[in-house]
């Protein structure tokens, strides 16, 4: 790429004691600040009180962003950026163009949210795909991927070792993801959904907040630094998101830092969108050797391992790059698009 990008990564989906979190906002900051995660977007549900009491801002090396968690008749949205809480008794559009007049984006959390850790099927799924107004998809929930995979008889197992659960993004929400591309950008996000949950009993917290701050991260490629201007750097991250220029990168494998998903001859990054008019090279580039899968429109295209590799695309598409190592899933980029 001709233009550099600046690069900051941080953890989207987190609730605090102002909803059905356990800490306080200030030990979710803390934690992001032991975890070196340069931003959080805390997202309680259906409450902004956090942003009232004048959190959100720099807190030492940390950024702290405050959205909510709307909780719609279709499912959750993650609405950020906004300047007010959403009233969500209503419409499910209409919740959507509130966001979006606020100049919010919002995204839809954890799309097949679907578990069954015992006998009760537990269901926090999306329900209404006929909408899509929405800025883009929650593509990788790392509470629900590891909920699919727990069961309660192996209680201690599950929660002692939980990264031996952790599988990737959900296949169906992949699919839906490739399948919405096709018509408009649509942005993929990675979170964590964040609780710390505290169990009194046996004085414990499951799930700490600093422990999932080093899982499921969200790189985001900036046009210029952070300013340590509190409102002008919320913007800048909340511009890159929207126009997808992030990728969501498992870090507890390795950093993300320094990867990238590009066509160089026309400058574009994912997130971008150009028309097709001839063959073109897709550079993947990684920090460490990974494996790489090119997909197109839904399915491989490519395969290739190293720390980069040149794909060609002979078509119109949307083409995104998943990665891995030693066979875990560590990197799911946002598309290039090139439209026929």
């Amino acid at each position: 790429m001709s233009k550099s990008y600046v690069e900051v990564q941080g953890v989207l989906h987190v609730h605090s004691h102002h909803s059905d979190g356990s800490g306080s906002v200030a030990e979710v900051l803390g934690a992001a600040q032991r975890a070196g995660v340069d931003f959080v977007v805390l997202t309680d549900h259906n409450t902004m009180r956090a942003k009232q009491e004048g959190w959100e801002g720099w807190h030492g090396s940390t950024l702290l962003i405050v959205g909510e968690e709307v909780s719609t008749r279709a499912g959750h949205c993650l609405a950020v950026g906004t300047s007010s809480s959403i009233l969500r008794r209503r419409p499910v559009e209409e919740i959507i163009q509130d966001i979006r007049a606020q100049g919010g984006l919002s995204f839809i959390a954890h799309p097949y949210g679907v578990y069954k850790p015992f006998l009760r099927r537990r269901d926090h799924s999306w329900k209404d795909w006929g909408i899509n107004s929405y800025t883009g998809l929650e593509i990788w929930s790392y509470m629900f991927d590891w909920a699919r995979q727990f069961k309660y008889y192996r209680w201690s197992e599950c929660v002692r070792d939980p990264d031996r659960l952790i599988v990737g993004p959900d296949p169906q929400t992949l699919s839906r993801w490739d399948a919405l591309g096709r018509r408009a950008r649509v942005v993929g996000i990675g979170g964590v959904d964040a609780h710390a949950r505290r169990y009194p009993l046996i004085d414990v917290v499951i799930f700490p907040y600093e422990d999932l701050f080093r899982t499921v991260r969200t790189h985001v490629l900036l046009d210029g630094p952070l300013t340590g201007d509190a409102a002008a750097d919320r913007d800048s991250i909340l511009r890159a998101l929207g126009a997808g220029r992030c990728f969501a990168s498992y870090d507890h494998l390795s950093a993300g830092d320094g990867f990238c998903f590009s066509a160089p001859a026309q400058h574009l990054l994912m997130g971008d969108e150009a028309a097709f008019s001839h063959d073109l090279d897709l550079v993947v580039a990684s920090p460490v050797p990974a494996a790489f899968r090119l997909i197109r429109d839904g399915l491989q295209y490519g395969e290739a391992e190293g720390r980069r590799h040149v794909f060609r695309a002979d078509g119109p598409g949307v083409y995104r790059v998943e990665a891995r190592l030693n066979g875990r899933p560590w990197i799911f980029t946002n598309p290039i698009y090139l439209r026929g």
